[in-house]
């Protein structure tokens, strides 16, 4: 049991990290990026938000003992997609990043969160905690589709 709750723990604690620094990454670009600056930092006021919701995710799932399922995760994975995101950062800083690049950047973390279903590693019947991953995952595909939107708006193919 206890191996259950450290991984289900290990897990969320990971999601939020990935939040976290996708949040740095899009301030990152509205620094970068000045004439999309208000987009990108709507963006990473809502990775901020998705953080703090996975925060609400761990209090729902452990609280009051409700039964939950840890499906097959590679934590490596988690990490290795963290690192992913954290290169990115580093490619910015080093001016070796443009504007049109960082658009399908954030289009595919946006879409490997959804792809992967990393959200829905954990599973509840606790109706507190699906409330709050539902919410998580809406968000990401509007993410997803916001980011499509613009791309299609600057870069017309």
């Amino acid at each position: 049991m206890d191996d259950m709750y450290a991984k289900a723990r290990l897990v969320l604690d990971g999601l939020r990290e990935i939040e976290l620094i996708v949040a740095e990454l899009y301030r990152h670009f509205s620094h970068s990026f000045p004439s999309d600056r208000i987009f990108w930092e709507t963006m990473a006021g809502d990775e901020a938000n998705h953080a703090a919701w996975i925060d609400d995710l761990k209090t729902a799932l452990f609280r009051n003992g409700w039964s939950f399922e840890v499906g097959k995760i590679s934590l490596a994975s988690l990490n290795t997609f963290r690192l992913g995101i954290v290169r990115q950062i580093d490619r910015l800083r080093k001016g070796e990043m443009g504007r049109r690049n960082a658009f399908f950047i954030a289009r595919d973390f946006e879409r490997t969160l959804i792809e992967n279903r990393y959200f829905e590693l954990i599973r509840s019947d606790n109706k507190d905690y699906q409330a709050v991953q539902d919410k998580i995952r809406k968000e990401t595909e509007v993410h997803l589709q916001k980011l499509q939107n613009y791309i299609l708006t600057l870069f017309p193919m």
